[in-house]
């Protein structure tokens, strides 16, 4: 709570909420910023007539304002066998471990500012889902959820996305934390789904400093985690073709994100998460 005292998440487009908060709204209502006029209708309030333009042009027009409205931020957390991961050579927590924190940390920035924050953990298909809620009480069950995940099964995070998307009233903003070593076709679909109905989508990349560079160790055997194949090699004889390809795969989302106006965050899981949640916001502030 020290660490994150001065970073607010803050949505880049307009906020869409249930009631009132500290976000500007496309929603017209009655705060105090003067936005525009339209013509009285049968049941509008009396009371928002302007009638200085009455006097003028002897029509009834409404005075319109920018309403302030709450932010809703929903959490995706894959929780599916590859988040297990903590290390052969170099232990840290594991990768759930570690985006649960992060997942924890972002729903206690949204519930401080009076925002609502909802839960998702996902594999082949989504867990313990938790509406947007605004309270403290709320917050202790979405920690109460992140504490009891356990990583397993496989990953299908596009057909996860897809079942938050039809469970969403209202935009806001989306944060997916995985690993996302499954982003085919269908994710990138999910992922417009919800950047066409202009929701403010971050994805935060959970990954071990062991899978962004293979181990100091002579000889290795490599276990897929989703399924039963393995095999034997020495690190240092394909060390360098595997950063290749692994660096492929993260430009290749970085390039996703930028083409659709995502924000991308590597998150190792030997960095502290709350350091690293702050340099995020400010690097988000800055662009």
């Amino acid at each position: 709570m020290e660490a994150l005292r001065h970073v607010r998440l803050s949505p880049r487009g307009a906020a869409e909420g249930t009631f009132a908060g500290p976000h500007k709204s496309h929603y017209r209502g009655t705060a105090v910023e003067f936005a525009d006029y339209r013509e009285y209708s049968p049941g509008d309030d009396i009371r928002l007539v302007d009638w200085k333009v009455f006097a003028r042009t002897d029509r009834h027009y409404v005075r319109l304002y920018d309403a302030e409205r709450n932010l809703l931020t929903y959490l995706v957390v894959d929780k599916s066998a590859s988040m297990d991961f903590a290390g052969s050579a170099e232990k840290t927590p594991g990768k759930l471990e570690h985006a649960a924190r992060l997942a924890a940390a972002l729903g206690y920035l949204v519930i401080r500012e009076g925002d609502e924050i909802g839960l998702s953990l996902a594999d082949e298909k989504l867990h313990d889902h938790l509406p947007a809620g605004a309270s403290f009480t709320h917050l202790n069950r979405v920690l109460e959820s992140l504490g009891r995940a356990k990583a397993g099964g496989r990953t299908d995070l596009g057909a996860c996305l897809d079942q938050v998307f039809t469970r969403t009233k209202r935009r806001g903003v989306l944060a997916v934390l995985s690993d996302f070593l499954d982003t085919g076709e269908g994710f990138w679909k999910s992922i417009d789904l919800f950047r066409r109905s202009r929701f403010d989508v971050m994805l935060f990349h959970v990954a071990h400093p062991e899978e962004l560079d293979l181990p100091a160790v002579a000889a290795a055997r490599f276990i897929e985690t989703e399924g039963s194949g393995s095999f034997n090699a020495e690190p240092d004889a394909i060390r360098a073709l595997y950063r290749q390809r692994f660096d492929a795969h993260l430009n290749e989302i970085q390039g996703h994100c930028q083409a659709r106006g995502c924000d991308w965050f590597l998150a190792r899981t030997s960095d502290n998460p709350y350091a690293f949640l702050r340099h995020c916001f400010l690097e988000r502030e800055q662009r």
